[in-house]
């Protein structure tokens, strides 16, 4: 309710297309993955490569990405409600620059600031498909129940396929093999599917502006406004 005298004024929430939503959740899914994916194979092949402890391994791979994701939940979260392709890109954008260096790093202390770029990237691409997620009307109830689903299975197969492409070539190449086509599916099709928004949103006729409707105070009516005694009608 709107108090008296106050303009009564609601903006309807923002409900955006199903297709909106696959971009960014293929972004969410590589960050999933990329999250377990050093408890395979592919992390005991790092390790070794690098001379780690199993402490520090843990402290280099899964903490500052662990860390770091859950840091940009919200932020991405708030922000991809209002912009999800301003978001989105820039975070599908840092996850993949953090994890092609660390395919390349030569040391533990270059792996774990890559961890943490590649975690900052997938915390906000998560937090923006959280929010287009609860923004699909209907159908978001059952598009929440499959993404759940499919973030589970992204981190149960982050060890195996890692694993297998480790084993198979080499653990630089388990990280990058994965990681290449499918940021890169990601952001195109998140760029796509925002610029169809934008040209939407800019072609559709802005309804003209109403007029601001109040409700007049009771003092008003009994000290001097009119009433419909004071003016009958003609």
């Amino acid at each position: 309710m709107f108090p008296p005298g106050y303009p009564a004024s609601g903006q309807p929430p923002v409900v955006r297309p199903l297709w909106s939503l696959p971009g960014p959740a293929l972004g969410a899914l590589l960050a999933a993955a990329l999250l377990t994916a050093p408890i395979g194979p592919l992390g005991s092949a790092i390790q070794r490569d690098l001379g780690l402890s199993t402490a520090t391994m843990a402290a280099t791979m899964v903490v500052p990405y662990a860390v770091a994701a859950a840091a940009l939940v919200a932020p991405g979260h708030l922000l991809g409600r209002r912009s999800p392709t301003a978001t989105a890109v820039p975070a599908l954008l840092l996850l993949l620059l953090g994890s092609v260096v660390s395919g390349f790093v030569p040391n533990a202390a270059v792996m774990a600031g890559a961890r943490v770029v590649a975690g900052l990237g997938a915390g906000a691409v998560l937090g923006v498909t959280l929010a287009l997620s609860g923004q699909l009307g209907r159908g978001r109830s059952q598009t929440r129940l499959v993404l759940g689903l499919a973030l589970g299975a992204a981190l149960l197969l982050g060890p195996v396929a890692t694993g297998i492409l480790a084993q198979t070539l080499a653990w630089r190449w388990g990280l990058l093999i994965p990681v290449l086509p499918v940021a890169a599916l990601a952001l195109a099709v998140t760029a796509l599917t925002g610029i169809i928004m934008w040209v939407q949103r800019t072609s559709r006729p802005s309804p003209p502006a109403a007029p601001a409707t109040t409700t007049p105070f009771p003092s008003e009516t009994r000290l001097g406004g009119p009433t419909r005694a004071d003016n009958p009608p003609t």
